[in-house]
């Protein structure tokens, strides 16, 4: 195994690699491979800290490294660091390069005199370069209010006490601007992409959905729940009188928001309501398989679900949110009946049913998979004509 400094006779390789590395793990198919050929003409790009790995003359992995940016309290700012995309080939993934490539790096860095990093990624693997989260120094996310714990925002200092040296006591941190070259710029990434041979696009589980369904309404949007709605998930989703009248229990921190969101919020048919006066999540809507719900239900029919946060309650945001969503069902799918339920003692969800044509049964159904199985439900369905 070698490590070396890249040089433009691998770049096409490397973007190649890139693409290999990332293809359907965030999203269907990826955009990193682009970030990184665009980045090597961005002044904040550090041509010292561009390393490939190799085996047996095969390029295998490669990282890079990018100048960023700390904003003080005082409006002032302190120059800071990133790195990434971090690449390697699927045939070499858990076998132990990557975190060999990234040490190497980390230790090129420093002997530069990089004196912090920041990063998103996942605290698991990249404590094991000596990263921990990045509130513990008092860092804060760009994206998020300063008092949250941001589980995907980490740091290290690689010279001890940089901080301190340079009278960083607290600050936010900002990506630099080259990250989303692809967002900026969709035709110019489709051109690129166009260039190297097709690979078919997966929506699979622990993907972020941000290219996913969007719908929109008079007051709210319907779009993919992002792995930053953690703090406002978790602001609605901890309340008691919230998450029970639906049939799950209160969240207990971010962490388990961010996860609700990359696990069971993780759908092509599951959306954030989002209100346009505020811009953030104020619930959830959507539908599943009913296969194992323990409800009465026909072959193939789906379960309808929705709940909001109390800012919502008594204003109509559930009833828009369920008749929107009804409508591109309407419109898109074959789907010919959906069916629904409400706890007995939560009126105000059968109500919001049957506003947009649902209608009882004259069923009840206890569903175990839910909290509190025990209580009664009673069941709607909607016929689609």
């Amino acid at each position: 195994m070698k490590i070396r400094l890249e040089i433009p006779a691998d770049y096409r390789e490397v973007e190649n690699l890139t693409r290999e590395a990332f293809w359907n793990v965030y999203r269907p198919g990826c955009t990193e491979h682009f970030v990184l050929h665009c980045y090597r003409n961005n002044p904040d790009f550090i041509p010292e800290l561009d390393f490939v790995m190799e085996e047996d003359g095969r390029i295998i992995g490669h990282v890079m490294f990018s100048k960023a940016e700390l904003d003080l309290p005082d409006g002032s700012a302190r120059q800071s660091w990133t790195f990434g995309p971090i690449s390697i080939h699927p045939d070499f993934k858990r076998k132990g390069y990557g975190i060999q490539l990234l040490d190497y790096a980390l230790d090129k860095a420093r002997e530069m005199g990089i004196g912090f990093l920041c990063m998103e990624g996942n605290i698991d693997f990249y404590k094991h370069a000596g990263f921990d989260l990045a509130s513990k120094k008092n860092i804060h996310y760009h994206d998020f209010p300063k008092e949250d714990v941001v589980p995907f925002f980490l740091a290290q200092e690689l010279i001890p006490g940089w901080l301190k040296s340079n009278g960083i006591e607290e600050a936010t941190y900002c990506p630099p601007k080259g990250y989303f070259v692809a967002d900026e710029d969709p035709e110019a990434f489709e051109k690129y992409e166009a260039t190297f041979p097709k690979k078919e696009k997966l929506r699979l589980p622990g993907q972020l959905g941000y290219d996913g369904i969007i719908l929109e309404s008079g007051r709210i949007v319907l779009r993919p729940w992002r792995e930053n709605d953690a703090t406002a998930l978790y602001k609605y989703a901890s309340d008691p009188e919230v998450g029970p009248r639906a049939g799950w229990p209160p969240h207990k921190s971010i962490k388990e928001s961010l996860e609700i969101i990359r696990t069971v919020f993780h759908s092509d048919t599951t959306w954030a309501i989002v209100l346009k006066e505020t811009g953030e999540p104020g619930g959830a809507m959507g539908y599943i398989n009913s296969d194992g719900n323990h409800h009465p239900s026909r072959a193939g029919e789906p379960l309808v679900g929705d709940w909001v946060g109390k800012p919502c309650w008594n204003k109509g945001i559930c009833t828009e949110a369920l008749q929107l969503m009804l409508d591109h069902i309407r419109e898109t799918t074959d789907i010919r009946s959906l069916i629904g339920s409400h706890f007995i003692d939560n009126p105000a969800s059968g109500r919001v049913m049957e506003k947009c044509g649902f209608v009882p049964t004259g069923e009840t159904c206890v569903d175990e998979t839910l909290a509190g199985s025990d209580s009664p439900m009673r069941v709607l369905r909607l016929e689609i004509l």
